[in-house]
């Protein structure tokens, strides 16, 4: 094999490797922008919130301030 046939063959592969990863990338961006607006939704639905955001019934509770060691100082 020649030199330049065996640096055109890494190119090749190189752009094919580029082009699968950028395919992956999208993918991968496409499916958590998706994901993010599905959790997003899911927070506005009163019956699932407790589901997706366990801080959530944590909302209204008050601060037993005798436990609080650093509220007063």
């Amino acid at each position: 094999m020649n030199e330049k046939e065996q640096i055109r063959q890494y190119l090749q592969l190189f752009d094919r490797l580029c082009e699968q990863a950028g395919k992956i990338t999208k993918g991968a961006l496409i499916f958590l922008f998706a994901l993010l607006i599905f959790f997003q939704a899911a927070l506005h639905i009163d019956w699932l919130r407790p589901f997706v955001s366990p801080v959530d019934r944590l909302d209204g509770v008050p601060v037993i301030e005798r436990n609080v060691k650093d509220l007063h100082k």
